[in-house]
């Protein structure tokens, strides 16, 4: 199909465009591991997954500095000094480790250059997105970033996707929802009524935890986009 007929195919003429960030932008998942992989070489103890399954199951949230602290103390270290030295690596390491997938700059750009409305919704904190964006080059081309301690709601909450709407002041059936997660993405996307993106690429959800949940396009890398949107 063309641009045009693709387009039409969720019934709009788009005028702007929201995407998540990690995973969608870029590999959060491998800056993550990497740089657990880092502090593990750093201390001389445990094991890469040890850490990620602590970041992953830390009941202070994922991208918690206690995950570390309570990763040293199963391997019986207390020291408040490893612990910062840890933090420290750990922190460089993500950051240095994170690079934007194929096409994300270029893709962005001619979406802005188009005239196109550009915004962003993550559960990342806004110091740790704005950050990411800065690190890829991308953060110019944003008009509005939407993150659970800017707007007091988290995704999968629909809410987040209207807020950013209203910040946006386009319409939610005017606009298209980028994302990897089909349940903290798209689902919330669609309950808001945009056209939604499943970003395939980044996709790191169990097909048994996806509840059903169809995207209206399916992508295999981000400058897929550019046809669904008519450009």
């Amino acid at each position: 199909m063309t641009g045009t007929d693709i387009r039409q195919g969720c019934g709009n003429r788009f005028l702007g465009v929201l995407v998540d960030l990690d995973n969608t932008l870029y590999d959060f998942g491998y800056a993550k591991e990497e740089a657990c992989r880092k502090v593990v070489q750093a201390v001389g103890v445990g094991t890469a997954d040890d850490l990620v399954r602590a970041f992953l199951f830390s009941p202070y949230g994922v991208e918690s500095p206690k995950a570390i602290q309570s990763f040293l103390s199963e391997q019986g270290i207390t020291d408040a000094d490893v612990f910062m030295h840890a933090v420290q690596v750990y922190t460089k390491a993500k950051i240095d480790a994170i690079e934007a997938y194929p096409g994300v700059y270029e893709t962005l750009l001619k979406i802005h250059t188009a005239g196109m409305k550009i915004g962003a919704v993550t559960n990342a904190s806004h110091e740790h997105a704005t950050e990411r964006l800065i690190h890829i080059q991308t953060a110019d081309l944003f008009d509005c970033l939407v993150t659970p301690d800017k707007a007091g709601m988290k995704k999968p909450d629909p809410s987040m996707f209207l807020y950013a709407a209203e910040l946006l002041k386009i319409q939610p059936h005017q606009i298209c929802a980028v994302g990897d997660n089909l349940v903290n993405d798209i689902r919330p996307a669609k309950e808001a009524g945009m056209c939604t993106i499943h970003a395939e690429y980044g996709n790191r959800l169990p097909p048994e935890y996806s509840e059903g949940i169809i995207a209206d396009f399916s992508i295999s890398s981000f400058s897929d986009i550019l046809p669904i949107l008519g450009l």
